[in-house]
């Protein structure tokens, strides 16, 4: 309210909040939503008068944000992508897929089946290990990464595919 009062205007917090509950804004009072457009604009938060109206058009995209580089990239992807986890590897049992100190983001689904022949972070009573997996039978899967592993399907508490990785 502060900002439209600044700009020799009036709003009234009642007003506003009807506004909000019943999206019903007077179409006089459209210079309004174009200040409070700007408000958020001048904020970081690109957004348009008519997106505040009807939710039509471009929905709003932060401006700082115009210029990514590559770790906030792919910060911001792997809060954005749905059933995902970012996770940094802290050993050498990414080899060669991974290194120590890279990160990855990886799926939350822990299927073994469906991840047949993709790179997969596994956890098992083995351990952790990175590698292609390729399911060998109803009870075994071989891991193949700097060494060959092979795991009991009932020994593996994790399989999750990884989505993406970020080298260093």
């Amino acid at each position: 309210m502060g900002f439209i009062q600044q700009k020799n205007m009036d709003l009234s917090y009642t007003t506003y909040t009807r506004w909000e509950s019943d999206g019903s804004i007077p179409a006089r009072r459209m210079d309004v939503i174009h200040v409070i457009a700007e408000f958020f604009t001048e904020n970081g938060l690109q957004v348009n008068g008519q997106w505040i109206m009807t939710g039509e058009g471009f929905p709003p995209q932060f401006t700082e944000y115009a210029k990514l580089d590559e770790d906030t990239l792919f910060i911001l992807a792997s809060r954005q992508l749905p059933d995902v986890e970012l996770i940094q590897i802290g050993g050498m049992y990414g080899e060669p897929y991974v290194s120590f100190g890279e990160f990855c983001i990886v799926s939350t689904v822990t299927n073994i089946d469906p991840n047949n022949n993709k790179l997969c972070y596994v956890k098992s009573a083995n351990g952790l290990h990175i590698g292609v997996l390729k399911v060998m039978d109803e009870q075994s899967i071989i891991l193949e990464g700097s060494q060959r592993i092979t795991l009991n399907k009932g020994d593996i508490y994790e399989c999750r595919r990884v989505k993406w990785i970020q080298k260093k």
